[in-house]
């Protein structure tokens, strides 16, 4: 009997989107090794990268976003994940996929130094604990207006776990950047829950609860914070690596409050998520 190997990859490129990317959460785990790797490099832009520690990162964001989107899957109003996963043996194929990456990020873990295996470990479980938590409230729970602050906390703690363990000293510049890092997350997140709350409005969610006016309100005020603290810290560095992560951060604020200006435009883009999302990437551009 004759087997067919390509056949089954033909009907995958044949059927692929740039949208799935998203839906599997794979820009996410992108971000976060991309993101990783730029705060890392601070202050100098020198510091020494572990290659094993930001591929762990990027499997414990894979694996824990992935899994909040299936356990998102079994409610009613979510529509989108069933349009990537639309069977229950699609389901069990990514979820084996999930499971593939959670042991392989275990196994290249023990090629990580102690101290920050340790602390990818804990990550891994607390992040899990809160996500299944908040995915098996009631779709109208006000709890659910906690995801985002809480995801915008574990995402930023996951990161810079890995780059303040990883430095044998936390500079003043890793400090600063770290408060407007999470700053710029929090506003992604928020941006992100906004359109949702707009497409969804039958879930609760952050943006859903704070209301569309005050949830524009604070996206804005998250801009100006940003600029006003990456002026500082380029004006009170000397280091030239750390000035243009400042200057990237401050790009990555305005570009999201421009989106939420132009939310005509998103709402209409079916890869608005993609695009949100890939705000996090622009810290490539210094690496």
């Amino acid at each position: 009997m004759k087997i067919d190997l390509l056949g089954p990859i033909f009907v995958f490129i044949r059927k692929f989107r740039p949208l799935h990317l998203h839906w599997a959460n794979l820009d996410m785990a992108a971000a976060a090794m991309i993101c990783q790797v730029a705060f890392n490099r601070l202050p100098l832009g020198k510091t020494f990268i572990s290659i094993p520690a930001n591929i762990v990162l990027g499997l414990a964001v894979f694996v824990i976003s992935s899994m909040n989107r299936l356990l998102d899957n079994r409610k009613p109003a979510k529509t989108e994940m069933k349009r990537f996963l639309p069977n229950q043996k699609n389901r069990i194929t990514f979820l084996e996929i999930v499971a593939g990456g959670l042991v392989a990020g275990i196994f290249i873990a023990f090629y990580m130094p102690s101290n920050v295996w340790k602390i990818a470990a804990g990550m891994v479980v607390l992040s899990g604990i809160s996500v299944w938590l908040i995915s098996i409230l009631p779709e109208r729970s006000p709890l659910h207006s906690l995801r985002t602050p809480l995801s915008s906390l574990i995402f930023t703690t996951g990161i810079l776990a890995f780059t303040l363990f990883s430095n044998q000293e936390i500079s003043k510049e890793i400090k600063y950047s770290a408060v407007l890092f999470f700053l710029i997350v929090l506003q992604n997140f928020l941006l992100a829950s906004y359109y949702q709350s707009i497409e969804y409005p039958n879930v609760s969610n952050f943006a859903g609860v704070l209301k569309a006016p005050l949830s524009r309100q604070i996206i804005h005020i998250i801009t100006l914070l940003i600029i006003a603290g990456g002026v500082g810290v380029c004006l009170h560095t000397e280091f030239r690596y750390t000035q243009r992560l400042s200057v990237i951060l401050m790009m990555m604020a305005v570009l999201q409050s421009f989106m939420l200006q132009n939310t005509g435009f998103m709402q209409k883009n079916k890869y608005k998520g993609m695009l949100v999302t890939m705000v996090l990437l622009i810290p490539f551009l210094i690496l």
